[in-house]
C-alpha cells in the first residue's frame, strides 16, 4: 500500500520541533537508559506500522464509504422537504373550503343559533323538572308507605332518596341541591320521631335500663317478641342514617342551637339506637347528681363513677349479644355497640366533673378525692371493660389548664409534706433486715411509682413530662437530704445509719435503672427529645422575633408560634418560659405516638442524670466506709510494721522456715479488727455494695503492705518465711470468704512474697539478669528478656525495677548462701 502524504499547503499547520521533541520522549520511555536492548525495536516497528494502518483505514473510510452515506442523507432530506411543501398546499386548501363553507351556511347558523340554544336550555329546565317530580314522587310513595304501616318499602323510598341526595351534592344548582337535602332531612325527622318514639315504648316493655348486674340480668327480660321488635327497630334507625356530610352540617346545626359545652367537643354522638339506650341513663344521673340530691354529694365523687360502672357491667351482655349483631349485620362490623354505649356514659361524667372541679379546686382534700377517683374509674373502665385509649375520656376534664395546673401544684406540695413526714420519723433511717433500704427509701420508691400511676394514662406527653419533671425534682430533693444526714452520720459510720442510708441510696439507684427500661419510660425519654428540640427551635425564632421587632417593630420577621396563647409574645414573659410554654402546646398537639423504629433510636434515659447523681454519693459513701476500715487496720498495724524481719525469735523458724504454723502476734489484732468490720458490714450492707467495699479495702491494703512494710525493712530467709505465713494464712484468708482467689487481689504484695522466697540460685540468676538488662538493655534484649524471667516465676505485675529494688531488700545468710 502507498503511503499517504500531506500536501504542501498544509505543512504550516505542523510543528516539526514538537513533533521530533514527542517522538524522541516515546523512544526514550521504551528504551530507557540501556541501548543495548534493541530487541524492542522490533515491537516498536510492528506497533507503529499497525498504527500507521489504522489511520489509513480511517482515512480511507472518510473518501469512499462516508460519501455514499451523506448522499443517502441528504436525498432522504429533499424528500422531507417535497412532502412537507405538499402537506402546506393541501392545509392551504382545506382552509379555503372551510372559508367559503363557512360564508355559506353563515347566515343559516345566525337564524337557527338562538333557537337551538333555547331548546337546549328547555332540555336542562325539563331534566331539573323531572328531578324535582322523581323526588316528589319518592316523597308520595315513602308517605303512603308509612301511612299504610309499610315500613320496609318506605324505608327502600328513603334509601333511594338518600342515593339521589349524595347523587347531587356537588351539583352547581344550589337551590335543587337545598330542595333534595331538605326533603331528606323532613324524611330523616319523621322516620326518627316515628321508630324513636316506639324504640322508647319497646324500652319500657323490656324494663330498660337494668338495674343491676346480677345474673338474671343476662336473662331476656321480656318476650322474644319484644326483643325481635327492638333489633328491628334499631335496624330501622341504623338504615335512615344521614349521608356524611350531610350528617355532620345537620349535627353541626343542632350543636349550635344547644349549644354544648367545649369541654364535651371531642365526643362523637353515638349511634342514634346506642343514643336511645343511654337517654334513659342520662335522665337518672342528672336527677340523682344534680340539683339538691341527697345523692349530688362532692365528697362522694365515687358515687357517681361507681353507679356508671355499674350500668356498663349490668348492660354488656345485652349489648354484645343483641345490639352488635345487628351492627355487624348491616354494615358497622368495625363499631362497637359496647364502645359507643361507654362513651355516652363517660361523656355525663365529663359534664358532671367539669362543674364540680371549679367548686373544689380550693379544698385539697376534695380535689384530691376527686382526682383519685377519676384516675380510679379510669383505668377500671380501660381494663375491666377494654375502654379503647383512643376514645375520649374523663383525664380530658384534669388536663384542661386550670385543672392541671391545680392538680400538679397539690400532688407537689403533698409529695414534699410526705417526705417531711417520712425523712423526720424516728424510723426513718431503719431497715426491716441487713442488706436492704431504709424505710423513707422505700416510702419515697413507693411515692414515685404512685405518681406515675396517677399520671401515665394521660393522653397527652406535654402533661406526662410535667409530671416527670416533679418525679426528677422530688428525687433530686431527697438526694439533699440524703447528703445532709449522711454527713451528720458519718464520724462512726460502723456504729450509725451510715450503712442504711448507703442501702438506701444503692437501692434507688438500681430502681430507678430498672425502670428506665421500662416501655412508659422510654417513650417518656423519645417525648423528652422531642420537647427539648422544639425548645431549641422556638428559643432561636424567638431571639429572632425580638431582634426583628426591635429593629422593625412595623414589620416582625415571621414567626411560627405553636402556644393557642399567642398574646404572650406582647407580656414581659421570659423567652425560657415561653419556650417551654410553646413545646408543650406543641407535643399535646402534634406529636404522634412513636413507634418501635424510632423507641429502638432513643439514646439515654430520663433518669440518667439523677442515677449519675445518686451513685456518685453511692461511691463516695463506699469509699468512706472502705476508708474507715482501713484506718482502723492501718492504726493496728504499728507493731507489726516495727517488726524485724531480718531477725526472728520463732523457735520453729530458726530450725526450719518450713515448720512455721503460727503468724506473728504483731499482725493479730490488724486481723481482728480487718476482719470483724468486714463481717459486720457484710450483715448489713446490699451484697453489690459489699462486694466494692472489700475490694476497695484490699487494693488499699495490698498497696499498704507493700510500701510500708515490704520496701521499708529487710528480709532474712526466716523473716521471708514468716512474712509469707501472716499473708497466706493470716491476711488471704480473710478475703478468701469473698472470693475463691483473694492472691489476686493482693498482687504486689504476692509477687513480693515470691521474691522473698525464691531459692537463693534462682534469686541470683534473675537479679543477675536484671542487672545485666538494666546496664544494657539494647544488646541484653537480644538474649533474653527479664520481664520473662520474672513472668517465670509468677511475678506479671511488679516492673524489672521494682523486682530488683524487692530482691535487694532480701538478706541472704552466709550459712544458706554456702549450702
Amino acid at each position: 500500500m502507498g503511503t499517504m502524504h500531506l500536501d504542501d499547503s498544509f505543512q504550516f499547520l505542523v510543528d516539526q520541533d514538537e513533533v521530533n521533541f514527542k517522538v524522541v520522549q516515546q523512544l526514550n520511555s521504551v528504551f530507557g537508559k540501556d541501548l543495548k536492548c534493541l530487541e524492542k525495536a522490533c515491537g516498536l516497528v510492528k506497533e507503529l506500522t499497525r498504527t500507521k494502518e489504522e489511520l489509513e483505514r480511517r482515512l480511507r473510510f472518510a473518501t469512499t464509504e462516508a460519501p455514499d452515506k451523506i448522499t443517502k442523507a441528504v436525498k432522504a432530506a429533499d424528500e422531507a422537504l417535497k412532502k412537507k411543501e405538499k402537506m402546506i398546499k393541501e392545509c392551504d386548501q382545506l382552509k379555503l373550503e372551510v372559508a367559503q363553507h363557512n360564508k355559506k351556511v353563515g347566515k343559516l347558523l345566525e337564524e337557527i343559533g338562538p333557537g337551538v340554544r333555547k331548546v337546549r336550555e328547555l332540555e336542562r329546565v325539563q331534566v331539573y323538572q323531572q328531578f324535582v317530580n322523581a323526588v316528589d314522587e319518592q316523597s308520595k310513595e315513602i308517605e303512603t308507605s308509612l301511612h299504610i304501616g309499610a315500613e320496609g318499602q318506605a324505608l327502600l323510598g328513603y334509601s333511594q332518596l338518600r342515593e339521589k341526595a349524595k347523587l347531587i351534592q356537588e351539583s352547581n344548582c344550589s337551590n335543587l341541591v337545598a330542595f333534595v337535602t331538605n326533603t331528606l332531612l323532613h324524611w330523616h325527622q319523621v322516620f326518627t320521631q316515628r321508630f324513636t318514639s316506639e324504640f322508647e315504648d319497646v324500652l319500657k316493655v323490656i324494663k330498660w335500663p337494668f338495674t343491676s348486674s346480677n345474673s338474671t340480668v343476662h336473662q331476656t327480660p321480656a318476650s322474644p317478641e319484644s326483643i325481635q321488635r327492638l333489633c328491628t327497630l334499631t335496624q330501622y334507625l341504623l338504615q335512615i342514617t344521614l349521608p356524611e356530610d350531610i350528617g355532620k352540617e345537620n349535627a353541626r346545626q343542632r350543636d349550635l342551637s344547644i349549644m354544648s359545652p367545649a369541654v364535651v367537643a371531642d365526643f362523637e354522638p353515638p349511634l342514634l339506637p346506642i343514643q336511645l339506650l343511654v337517654r334513659p341513663l342520662e335522665v337518672r344521673f342528672f336527677y340523682h347528681f344534680s340539683g339538691n340530691k341527697v345523692t349530688n354529694s362532692r365528697e362522694n365523687p365515687e358515687w357517681y363513677f361507681t353507679q356508671v360502672l355499674k350500668w356498663i357491667s349490668a348492660h354488656e351482655s345485652f349489648l354484645n349479644t343483641r345490639i352488635q349483631q345487628v351492627l355487624n349485620r348491616y354494615g358497622y362490623q368495625n363499631t362497637s355497640a359496647k364502645v359507643e354505649f361507654m362513651r355516652g356514659l363517660v361523656r355525663l361524667l365529663v359534664l358532671k366533673l367539669a362543674s364540680d372541679l371549679p367548686e373544689i379546686q380550693y379544698d385539697d382534700d376534695l380535689f384530691c378525692s376527686t382526682v383519685q377517683e377519676t384516675l380510679n374509674f379510669e383505668r377500671e373502665i380501660s381494663v375491666t371493660y377494654y375502654y379503647p385509649a383512643s376514645q375520649p375520656s374523663v383525664l380530658s376534664v384534669l388536663t384542661q389548664a386550670q385543672n392541671f395546673a391545680r392538680w400538679i401544684h397539690i400532688e407537689r406540695k403533698f409529695a414534699l409534706e410526705l417526705m417531711d413526714e417520712f425523712v423526720s420519723d424516728n424510723d426513718a433511717w431503719l431497715a426491716m433486715e441487713g442488706g436492704e433500704a431504709a424505710h423513707c427509701g422505700e416510702q419515697l420508691i413507693l411515692l414515685v411509682q404512685g405518681i406515675t400511676d396517677r399520671y401515665k394514662r394521660l393522653p397527652q406527653p406535654g402533661h406526662r413530662l410535667q409530671f416527670l419533671e416533679l418525679q426528677l425534682e422530688l428525687l433530686d430533693d431527697f438526694r439533699v437530704r440524703v447528703l445532709q444526714v449522711m454527713k451528720s452520720e458519718r464520724q462512726d459510720p460502723l456504729n450509725s445509719h451510715y450503712p442504711a442510708i448507703l442501702n438506701t441510696v444503692h437501692h434507688i439507684a438500681a430502681t430507678l435503672t430498672d425502670w428506665a427500661d421500662l416501655p412508659f419510660f422510654v417513650e417518656m425519654q423519645y417525648y423528652r427529645e422531642q420537647f427539648s428540640h422544639i425548645q431549641d427551635q422556638t428559643t432561636a425564632a424567638l431571639a429572632g422575633y425580638e431582634t426583628a421587632r426591635s429593629t422593625s417593630p412595623d414589620d416582625p420577621s415571621s414567626f411560627t408560634f405553636h402556644s393557642p396563647d399567642v398574646s404572650l409574645l406582647n407580656t414581659t414573659v421570659s423567652p425560657e418560659v415561653l419556650a417551654r410554654q410553646d413545646a408543650l402546646d406543641s407535643l399535646n398537639t402534634n406529636t404522634e405516638v412513636p413507634t418501635a423504629a424510632r423507641l429502638a433510636e432513643v439514646s439515654g434515659s430520663v433518669f440518667d442524670s439523677t442515677v449519675d447523681l445518686y451513685t456518685h454519693i453511692q461511691g463516695e459513701m463506699v469509699r468512706t466506709l472502705a476508708s474507715y476500715v482501713f484506718t482502723e487496720v492501718r492504726a493496728r498495724s504499728q507493731p507489726y510494721r516495727k517488726d524485724k524481719w531480718f531477725y526472728t525469735t520463732n523457735p520453729k523458724a530458726l530450725q526450719d522456715s518450713n515448720k512455721i504454723t503460727d503468724p506473728s502476734p504483731s499482725i493479730c489484732p490488724m486481723l481482728e479488727v480487718l476482719a470483724r468490720h468486714l463481717h459486720a458490714l457484710r450483715d448489713v450492707l446490699a451484697t453489690p455494695l459489699f462486694t466494692q467495699l472489700w475490694k476497695i479495702v484490699a487494693d488499699t491494703l495490698n498497696k499498704y503492705v507493700y510500701e510500708e512494710v515490704i520496701l521499708q525493712t529487710r528480709f532474712s530467709d526466716t523473716g521471708a518465711a514468716q512474712f509469707k505465713f501472716d499473708m497466706l494464712r493470716g491476711l488471704f484468708p480473710i478475703f478468701g470468704e469473698f472470693t475463691q482467689k483473694p492472691e489476686n487481689f493482693f498482687k504486689l504484695v504476692k509477687e513480693s512474697v515470691i521474691l522473698l522466697t525464691l531459692p537463693h540460685a534462682t534469686a541470683f540468676l534473675l537479679r543477675d539478669t536484671i542487672r545485666m538488662w538494666r546496664d544494657d538493655q539494647d544488646a541484653f534484649s537480644l538474649v533474653i528478656s527479664p520481664v520473662k524471667a520474672l513472668a517465670e516465676q509468677g511475678v506479671t505485675l511488679l516492673t524489672p525495677k521494682e523486682a530488683d529494688v524487692v530482691m535487694n531488700i532480701r538478706i541472704y545468710e552466709q550459712n544458706r548462701m554456702g549450702s
